[in-house]
């Protein structure tokens, strides 16, 4: 379920690449019913003991629910240019996979099935792990799951020769895990990023994981709002994971070309 706005989104890329639509919506809706619901806490498990969410913090003790609804626009890139879009940004590439029948129980989460989808993504990107300088991570804040997560994308990326080159940050630090619409929040969140040229803080971190070894990775936790700096094109991935087993992963790239006119083109 967490991964509805990537994998509608790959379906929507293939859809207007094979010239079967000019358009595709793509999102997801998370309500919760009763809205003022709590839930108790567990030692180890996915909900926080505090209410507050800390991705990749050493007190990360998991995450928290939260309400939301989010859709994005899928577009030919030169029927965007040609209607005087506004083009926030480019989707290079998509992955996804499913490594349920590969774990040992349906919720843990896999590195190497992770790492599988996010080389699918960069290898349908033709994009090299070094020139991405952003990854929005699924980034729950569970004990288990932020290590793993780590790992698959170090897996992914490879031996580099650069460390701590690309900022990583987790939109569920900011207001909760939206369930049915984290996969498309993130989206959201890196889209606007690449537009604006600027990277959000991923709040509620102090201090790393002492089970994450930051500083011999390619990855650092973006915790100030700052320009997004980098000598080549802004490129960014999306992580958005599902229990089961579903991994996804979308590379974006900024978009470079002129600012929208009004030029229409003929239907």
């Amino acid at each position: 379920m967490l991964y509805f706005a990537c994998r509608h989104c790959a379906s929507g890329r293939k859809s207007l690449r094979a010239g079967q639509s000019d358009a595709a919506i793509a999102g997801g809706v998370a309500i919760t019913v009763p809205v003022n619901s709590g839930h108790l806490y567990e030692e180890g498990s996915m909900l926080s003991a505090d209410g507050h969410c800390r991705p990749f913090d050493a007190d990360a003790r998991g995450t928290v629910f939260s309400d939301g609804v989010g859709a994005v626009l899928l577009k030919r890139l030169k029927d965007a240019e040609e209607d005087g879009d506004t083009i926030y940004a480019v989707v290079k590439g998509v992955g996804i996979n499913n490594d349920g029948g590969n774990k040992g129980s349906f919720t843990a989460p896999s590195a190497e099935g992770q790492a599988a989808a996010i080389l699918m993504a960069l290898d349908d990107a033709k994009v090299n792990p070094a020139d991405i300088s952003y990854v929005e991570a699924h980034g729950t804040a569970t004990p288990l799951g932020d290590p793993i997560e780590i790992d698959g994308l170090k897996l992914a990326f490879g031996k580099q020769e650069k460390k701590q080159f690309c900022s990583i940050g987790s939109v569920k630090s900011n207001f909760g895990h939206l369930t049915h619409a984290a996969g498309v929040a993130g989206f959201m969140k890196t889209v606007l990023s690449l537009h604006h040229k600027q990277l959000a803080p991923s709040i509620n971190f102090t201090k790393p994981n002492p089970h994450i070894d930051f500083q011999n990775s390619p990855f650092v936790v973006n915790h100030t709002f700052r320009a997004w700096e980098t000598e080549g094109k802004r490129i960014a991935g999306v992580s958005s994971l599902g229990v089961g087993g579903t991994n996804a992963h979308v590379v974006l790239e900024e978009y470079g070309g002129k600012e929208a006119g009004s030029k229409k083109r003929s239907m």
